[in-house]
């Protein structure tokens, strides 16, 4: 759309960008954008230099990286938009006057629901003369709006804007008190914004209402230079009681034994607590912060329960603490050229993966047992980047788009490429097929011929094509094992946001749920009997798995980092995670509880890919510079061969003895440490209810007549291990002469 003018875009649903990442782009002015759906783009609607005068009513904008872009573009109204998940919701650069911003709900946004920079062009002062215009909106982000205008570092910019003058302001966050509906569903009075939290910290969310108008009672500071005078409220929430909520955090939430762990209550509205490190059913502390030792590998739950007079509220948290795992991480640098390798994927010795060395994207398989790379596609046609190949076998699927008008990309098809026969045959011819997978003859994709998003199957053995799902909302992004297929669903959500994950079986003809949360769950991705895919329910991304054998679902990630993009192979777990504030790929094993950093460069790592002990993935370390001045950021393909290694320390074995085994009660007892194996760390158990951490050595006195089991566990870096003697310590009543 970019040299459209005047133009009515109406009920589309757009996906994956159309052209390097955009889904609808203006650069003329006066149009009419209504009820479309825009989602997974680098930009979902992006306004250029001098556009203008645009109406956008009743969209939904969601997963983005920015819902609306907006540079040096005025006069645009955004209505009753939903703009929700994207990484930023609105942003408006440079110098965009006299835009609204009314009847909308931003929400859930990752880093800002709405950013401004409003700079002007050139280099002299420059007041500004318009107003962006902001009220009547819902926000609910952790942080909904962020004014930057003051720390603007880009060279091409000036940053010189004058003082305005005293009662002139750029930005308004709300209207003049006026009667009517406000977007609350009632009114009465429409006024400001209603700002919340996803935590229930938000401004109106606990802003008092005394005269029930459902404005605030006191204005709402955004930041230093923006004010909401009028703060909407929810009236229907005045006068209801204060429940706890508890919350807590650690500042780790996984290590190897023993493994020591501080935890921070951060609860609302408690006035006490008890704490639960170790799922025992034994309260371990009452303090806001407490520190807690586990001696011995496994998977606990850390139980934080609250109370205040109106109630109480838990927190459950996974922790693990693993015996230390024994691995050799190697890593190798697959394409060393000064194009760009993209989207790798993996089986066996084949690694596949997008290249631009030609001048554009063509497909390349490189192989492992001979260091050979090859092209396998030469065409001069647009690969959408972000959906890579995939390849099982000696096949390799991939998403093409081709041109029946000249200059524009408007067919997309599966195709596939055989590595053994050098043969390429094109799967569909829809003309909108997206996002393949592949597994043993089946080949899998979504496809929106009937004007939505279904999954459709194709088996290479019999040349029939099945679609799957029939559903009228959006299903995307399938993956495929056997006779299992999974993929993102919205059915259960507003038009295409939220998705939950579904799965199919092809020997039963059969349709599941696996999740059913109310938040977003997206990128599934199947191996065997185990689905893990991105979740958004913790108000943060999160790596999830669901066994389906055992029906169970598992938190795989905690930390308050994003983790998103997971692969599986075996019991391994790969993804891409923010923790460091740089994209960085780890693993996690599941059979030893082990999450693993794989890269650590400051650079950004993505799309990671999995293939037993190997993984490949996209990575940006390697800039140069070009013309001696501009650098240029340089895409290659890397891999981590993960192998197991002989242990630096063997794993402690445990022993002890007493000075003495009976006697009349109160017995006193010394008991002596003979473990081998160099252990650091000490637990005994003396029968009783009374436990020791004394280190080697500890002494213990049997107050109550009886036969006591005695265990010591010792634990090292390597792994721990217990003994026990059962009725070790005979105690007898005291003798009265």
């Amino acid at each position: 759309m970019s040299e459209c003018y005047g133009c009515n875009i109406l009920n589309n649903y757009i996906s994956n960008g159309t052209f390097n990442g955009y889904g609808i782009v203006f650069t003329e002015s006066s149009n009419e954008v209504q009820n479309n759906t825009i989602i997974n783009c680098t930009y979902g609607v992006f306004l250029g230099w001098l556009t203008g005068n645009n109406e956008f009513y009743n969209n939904t904008l969601t997963s983005n990286g920015h819902g609306i872009y907006a540079g040096e573009s005025g006069g645009n109204v955004f209505s009753n938009n939903t703009i929700s998940k994207n990484n930023i919701g609105i942003s408006f650069e440079g110098h965009p006057s006299d835009n609204l911003i009314t009847g909308n709900r931003i929400e859930l946004n990752r880093q800002y629901g709405i950013y401004v920079k409003l700079i002007p062009y050139g280099i002299h002062e420059e007041p500004y003369n318009g107003t962006l215009q902001i009220y009547n909106n819902i926000f609910n982000n952790n942080i909904s709006f962020f004014n930057d205008t003051g720390n603007y570092t880009d060279n091409y910019y000036a940053v010189i804007p004058v003082n305005n003058g005293a009662g002139v302001n750029s930005i308004e966050l709300n209207t003049t008190k006026t009667p009517g509906p406000n977007i609350l569903g009632g009114g009465p009075y429409l006024g400001g914004n209603y700002w919340a939290k996803p935590d229930g910290t938000g401004f109106s969310q606990n802003c008092n209402d005394w005269n029930g108008d459902g404005i605030g009672d006191s204005v709402y500071t955004v930041n230093a230079y923006d004010i909401d005078c009028l703060p909407l409220v929810s009236t229907s929430e005045q006068d209801q009681p204060v429940f706890p909520v508890a919350d807590f955090s650690s500042n780790v939430t996984g290590g190897y034994v023993p493994f020591s762990v501080l935890f921070t209550d951060d609860s609302q509205n408690s006035t006490s607590r008890v704490w639960d490190f170790d799922n025992d059913g034994v309260i371990d502390s009452t303090d806001k912060t407490a520190v807690y030792v586990y001696p011995v590998s496994g998977a606990y739950t850390v139980n934080l329960t609250v109370n205040n007079a109106n109630g109480t509220s838990s927190k459950l948290y996974p922790i693990t603490a693993s015996d230390r795992p024994q691995y050799t991480l190697t890593e190798a640098q697959i394409t060393t050229n000064k194009s760009n390798q993209t989207s790798p994927a993996i089986y066996g010795d084949n690694i596949v993966f997008f290249d631009d060395q030609g001048g554009h994207y063509n497909i390349y398989v490189y192989n492992l047992s001979t260091s050979r790379e090859s092209q396998i596609t030469f065409n001069d046609t647009y690969y959408n980047t972000a959906t890579g190949p995939a390849i099982y076998g000696d096949r390799v699927v991939w998403q093409e788009y081709r041109s029946t008008i000249p200059g524009v990309w408007d067919k997309a098809d599966i195709h596939m490429y055989n590595l053994s026969t050098s043969t390429e045959i094109q799967i569909t011819d829809s003309g909108q097929a997206f996002c393949p997978d592949i597994y043993g003859d089946r080949i899998v994709w979504t496809d929106i011929r009937n004007g939505k998003a279904d999954i459709y199957i194709y088996d290479l053995s019999t040349s029939k094509e099945t679609r799957i799902t029939t559903n009228e909302s959006y299903q995307g992004d399938p993956s495929i094992y056997g006779d299992k297929v999974v993929w993102q669903d919205s059915r259960n959500g507003d038009g295409h946001n939220p998705t939950d994950i579904y799965m199919y079986d092809l020997s039963t003809s059969r349709e599941i749920q696996i999740t059913d949360d109310d938040s977003d769950q997206y990128s599934p991705d199947i191996y065997g009997d185990r689905i893990v895919w991105a979740d958004w329910r913790n108000r943060g991304w999160d790596i999830y798995m669901y066994n389906i054998s055992t029906s169970r679902e598992t938190r795989i990630t905690i930390d308050k980092g994003s983790q998103e993009y997971p692969a599986i192979y075996g019991d391994k777990i790969a993804w891409v995670d923010s923790r460091n504030n740089n994209p960085d790929i780890y693993i996690y094993d599941l059979s030893t509880h082990v999450e693993t950093r794989i890269t650590s460069n400051n650079s950004a790592q993505l799309n990671p890919a999995i293939y037993g002990d190997r993984i490949v993935w996209t990575d940006c370390r390697n800039e140069y510079k070009q013309n001696d001045h501009l650098y240029v950021t340089n895409k290659d393909i890397y891999m981590c061969t993960v192998s197991e290694a002989e242990p630096s320390l063997k794993a402690p074995v445990a022993d002890f003895s007493a000075n003495t085994t009976s006697g009349n009660s109160p017995l006193k007892v010394l008991f002596a440490d003979r473990s081998t194996g160099e252990p650091v760390y000490w637990l005994w158990d003396f029968g009783d209810g009374i436990y020791s951490r004394h280190a080697l050595n500890a002494t213990h006195t049997f107050t109550k007549p009886g036969k006591y089991d005695v265990s010591l566990t010792v634990t090292n870096e390597n792994s721990s291990n217990t003994k026990t003697i059962p009725e070790y310590i005979t105690v007898s009543a005291e003798n009265h002469i």
